[in-house]
């Protein structure tokens, strides 16, 4: 009987564990901001191209200035001096995703965001679509992981100064 208690307290501890980790992978890890190395305006114009230019992805709503809708608003963000949405989309995926899952419409398109902060940095912050698609499979999880690979391409444009790092010893000969 007690080895019956210990592998129930054992099977509970595991799984109160495995919990406290989802929850804390959705909360960090679910939508992620990368720094870029362009400022805002050249990040924008990096994340326009490389989307406008990969076959079937499209910026069908344009981009959305979020911050001069707060200013007009007078409901400014903290830390914030420019905000703009995209939406970002590939008809022949999401009608895949949402001819299998319909709800999946409620999630379309992606959006992603550039913003510059104060202190002069700008980032991009998107939904982590290659970690939703661990939690998908059949035609949704293919869709999300072939969406994946177009996200790191256009976030390596957008966010890249597209110069080769130098070493120490190139820096101090030039």
């Amino acid at each position: 009987m007690e080895i019956i208690m210990w592998i129930v307290l054992g099977l509970l501890t595991g799984g109160v564990i495995a919990s406290a980790a989802f929850v804390w992978m959705m909360r960090h890890k679910m939508v992620v901001a990368t720094q870029s190395q362009k400022t805002f305006e050249e990040t924008c114009a990096a994340l326009e191209e490389a989307v406008g230019t990969e076959k079937g992805w499209a910026l069908p709503i344009g981009s959305w200035d979020l911050f001069a809708r707060f200013q007009k608003k007078h409901v400014v963000p903290s830390n914030f001096t420019k905000l703009k949405i995209y939406f970002l989309c590939n008809s022949a995926l999401a009608s895949r995703v949402v001819s299998d899952t319909p709800a999946m419409a409620g999630i379309m398109p992606c959006s992603w965001s550039v913003y510059e902060l104060d202190d002069g940095t700008v980032w991009i912050s998107r939904m982590n679509i290659g970690m939703m698609a661990i939690m998908f499979s059949g035609e949704v999880g293919d869709a999300m992981r072939q969406v994946e690979e177009a996200d790191q391409q256009f976030l390596t444009a957008a966010i890249s100064s597209g110069k080769r790092d130098q070493t120490p010893d190139e820096e101090e000969a030039a």
